[in-house]
């Protein structure tokens, strides 16, 4: 991707973490630790024994970089609990059976832990030929199998973190995104009520929370298009205060300039903080516009470069990005990608917009995303009303609604 400078090895998968969190006491792990033996009785009593291969916790809390609070009952998780529920020989019915039953769980152990709880279905023979994706590379190099067989990933394929797809960076940066997206809507309907932009102690954790992921997000892209991304947060803070990170698109690919580094660092930094100790309530007197559009003046500036890296050569504008023929790194199957169109946009789809129809559909939505971020409550671009599937002049507020309807189907 442009000049990056790949890194030599592949990553080795990481043994398993001693801990739960990074820094957190022996009453914070116990808590974690409980949690895990109460969500693995809850698993192993809905999955038939035969089937169940192994219970594989993900993400912060799966590396030992998980989150933690400190409430009136003590500290507590602050993370997700996401896990991939690994099962062998079971039939298409009993897998939907089995995922209806999951989520249910779902809902029960995330009110009962007060922590969010996620299950995925693997089928253990799909492992070896896994998606080479940012997912799936997180996930084999860094987890915690909290029942079942403790090597179950051990049959997939490397998948070093200098070669992931660029593609899938842009995809981050579309979902994290769409994250700052919501926030402009929550924003603007305050505005519309003429309740102004004060927000109460719960919309206030939602809007600083999204505006970090979108932060956090920025790091892993400017590493990636270093050719030095990894998924640890003390390494990643690490190589991004580096005396001279390679996280820079040379001055003449991009007209506009990029934020100072020192600037992306100190938002970095803060969102880091609150990453593993949030606490939004030092932003109580703050202005959620101000931080709003600081955030996405960094976001926009590095999808900018990054996206520049990827494609090898620059763009004018956003309004030049969204058009179709410039590939957002989405691939797919040309027949797969046709047969989505045409069940979710119709069978005129690939006559009105053929160019459109024959890329995979979120590569619509990474190319209108930038366009609603800057022009929030106007006319919405034609091109990107025809990208979503609208009439050309159609408002931000029901292009808003429209993308977030799609991104939820194929974020």
């Amino acid at each position: 991707m442009g000049r990056a400078e790949p890194v030599a090895a592949a990553e080795p998968i990481a043994a398993p973490p001693a801990r739960w969190t990074l820094d957190g006491g022996p009453e914070v792990e116990a808590r974690i630790e409980a949690d895990q033996h109460e969500v693995a009785a809850a698993v192993t009593a809905v999955v038939p024994a035969p089937h169940l291969v192994a219970l594989v916790l993900m993400g912060g809390y799966g590396r030992g970089e998980g989150g933690y609070v400190v409430t009136d009952q003590g500290p507590a998780p602050f993370n997700d609990y996401d896990y991939f529920v690994v099962v062998r020989r079971m039939s298409g019915g009993a897998r939907a059976a089995l995922h209806a039953a999951l989520g249910e769980l779902a809902e029960t152990l995330t009110v009962r832990l007060g922590v969010e709880v996620d299950f995925a279905l693997l089928g253990v023979e799909r492992l070896k030929r896994a998606e080479y994706s940012l997912m799936n590379a997180e996930m084999r190099w860094g987890h915690r199998v909290v029942a079942g067989d403790q090597d179950v990933l051990r049959g997939m394929r490397d998948m070093p973190f200098h070669g992931l797809p660029p593609g899938e960076f842009t995809r981050l940066m579309l979902n994290r995104g769409a994250l700052l997206l919501m926030d402009q809507q929550l924003l603007l309907e305050r505005r519309s009520l003429g309740v102004g932009g004060g927000l109460d102690a719960g919309e206030r954790e939602v809007f600083f929370k999204y505006l970090f992921k979108a932060v956090l997000a920025c790091g892993d892209a400017r590493l990636a298009a270093a050719g030095c991304y990894h998924p640890s947060y003390p390494e990643k803070l690490a190589r991004l205060q580096a005396p001279r990170p390679a996280v820079y698109v040379d001055e003449h690919e991009r007209p506009d300039p990029m934020p100072r580094h020192d600037e992306f660092l100190e938002l970095y930094r803060l969102a880091y903080r609150h990453k593993f100790h949030p606490a939004y309530a030092e932003f109580a007197h703050a202005r959620p516009s101000d931080w709003l559009a600081r955030v996405l003046r960094i976001w926009t500036a590095t999808l900018r470069a990054f996206e520049i890296r990827r494609l090898g050569r620059s763009f004018a504008d956003w309004h030049d990005y969204c058009r179709p023929d410039l590939p957002k790194g989405q691939g797919g199957n040309l027949v797969r990608n046709l047969g989505v169109t045409l069940r979710d946009f119709g069978p005129r789809e690939p006559l009105r917009r053929p160019r459109r129809a024959l890329r995979y559909p979120r590569e619509r939505l990474i190319a209108v995303l930038p366009l609603l971020l800057t022009e929030a409550g106007s006319l919405l671009d034609p091109c990107a009303a025809s990208a979503l599937g609208l009439p050309a002049q159609v408002h931000w507020k029901l292009a808003a609604e429209r993308f977030l309807g799609l991104w939820a189907r194929y974020a």
